[in-house]
């Protein structure tokens, strides 16, 4: 017969063994869901930042047009100085 039998102390304590398994498995599939979750809303974010960016490359592009009115401003504004330079000249001041 042998000498371990199943009556013994070490074999009793097995069942700690499967309760640390137990836990150990369920902390790895809660790591694994949040993981996945992270990964998920992160793949989500890239595409918003990726929209983000084209539509403020559509605003650049739309609103462009603005930045010709200053140019626009300065030569209106340098005609009318010449314009009322040329007045004065004419009237005698």
């Amino acid at each position: 017969m042998s000498i371990l039998t199943l009556g013994d102390p070490a074999l009793a304590s097995t069942g700690g063994w499967w309760l640390g398994i137990g836990i150990g498995l369920a902390i790895v599939v809660v790591v694994v869901i949040l993981v996945m979750t992270i990964i998920t809303l992160a793949h989500k974010i890239a595409g918003q930042a990726t929209a983000g960016s084209r539509g403020m490359l559509d605003a650049y592009a739309n609103t462009n047009a603005v930045w010709g009115l200053r140019d626009v401003n300065r030569s209106a504004t340098g005609i009318w100085r010449a314009a009322e330079s040329a007045r004065k000249v004419l009237e005698g001041k």
